[in-house]
């Protein structure tokens, strides 16, 4: 259900893009290819460490399994700081190993920069979630994408793109501020500490 309700939200993400032109929706398609090399040790991090926080609770020991959570999400952080560094600084030779087109190249620099947001908060999301979902708390990562997806991604990337003088600037925007109002619920909720009583 979470994967759906992702899925169908970045869906109409791209129909807010879809009027500002084909270079915007090809900026967009492109920095949804680069993400994925940026978020990928973020979900080996996570997946590992849902596993472990799994078999600490199940052990009777939560306490080492908030520790695990934390510090595979800090882990992480630390790689992105350096590569947000790279993408602040010298973005061009990372989009131009997918496409050399100018316009296309200046516009997802941009986009990529906005980007840099998500990154330094991506760690805590997905590592969180799979410690969520590794003790057994599945329903607290169902509802929090839920909300940040539907009632702040989707109409603040529409009132930004189209009610004020950031364009499709905004809706980059909109998805940066979504995803760091979800990484507050995960770290707050983790902080917690109510999933410790779930029996794994």
């Amino acid at each position: 259900f979470t994967g759906m309700e992702r899925n169908l939200a970045n869906l109409v993400i791209v129909k807010f893009v879809s009027p500002f032109g084909t270079v915007a929706v090809a900026a967009h398609s492109l920095l949804n290819r680069i993400d994925p090399f940026f978020h990928m040790p973020a979900q080996g991090f996570g997946q590992a460490a849902g596993e472990l926080a799994g078999q600490n609770l199940g052990a009777r020991q939560p306490e080492r399994a908030e520790k695990t959570g934390w510090i595979a999400a800090f882990i992480y952080t630390g790689v992105m700081v350096i590569a947000s560094l790279l993408v602040l600084f010298i973005p061009g030779p990372i989009i131009r190993v997918f496409n050399s087109d100018t316009d296309l190249v200046n516009l997802t620099t941009v986009f990529l920069r906005i980007e840099i947001v998500n990154y330094m908060v991506f760690g805590f999301v997905t590592v969180l979630m799979n410690c969520l979902n590794g003790t057994g708390d599945t329903w607290v990562p169902m509802w929090t994408n839920l909300v940040s997806m539907w009632a702040i991604n989707v109409p603040l990337a529409w009132v930004l793109s189209t009610r004020t003088d950031l364009g499709v600037y905004g809706v980059r925007w909109a998805m940066a501020i979504a995803i760091v109002m979800r990484a507050a619920v995960y770290i707050v909720y983790w902080k917690m500490g109510r999933w410790k009583t779930r029996k794994v």
